[in-house]
């Protein structure tokens, strides 16, 4: 299928529950989590894709636990939903905390997978 008919496919199937888009190319030697707006905004018209998956937030936060594994942890409190990442290098590892959001865990995925994501 082509970027436009993956874009109809997103627009014509997504709920109040997704968040996130899961896609692929034909060749399946590419493969991306985008934010919903994002997907619909940048994927070009011509693009040869070979499939795609809408993601709620609880099937991102599973995936990022599972490529984040012990460095990522999920907090529930009075303040709202946080993540809790541990990262960097050997020296210069550092702890972050922020609201549990779908820009965060995309940011924690990219960095984690060093923005090639291998299924």
């Amino acid at each position: 299928m082509r970027g436009s008919d993956a874009r109809k496919m997103v627009s014509e199937n997504v709920s109040a529950e997704h968040r996130f888009v899961r896609w692929w190319r034909k060749e399946n030697d590419f493969l991306d989590y985008e934010l919903i707006d994002r997907f619909l905004e940048n994927v070009p018209s011509y693009e040869e894709v070979g499939g795609v998956e809408l993601l709620t937030m609880e099937q991102m936060i599973n995936e990022v636990k599972r490529i984040g594994g012990s460095r990522v942890r999920i907090m529930h409190g009075e303040g709202g939903d946080r993540v809790e990442w541990h990262h960097g290098s050997k020296g210069s590892e550092r702890d972050e905390v922020c609201a549990l959001t779908p820009e965060a865990l995309l940011t924690i995925y990219d960095v984690e997978t060093r923005g090639n994501p291998v299924d």
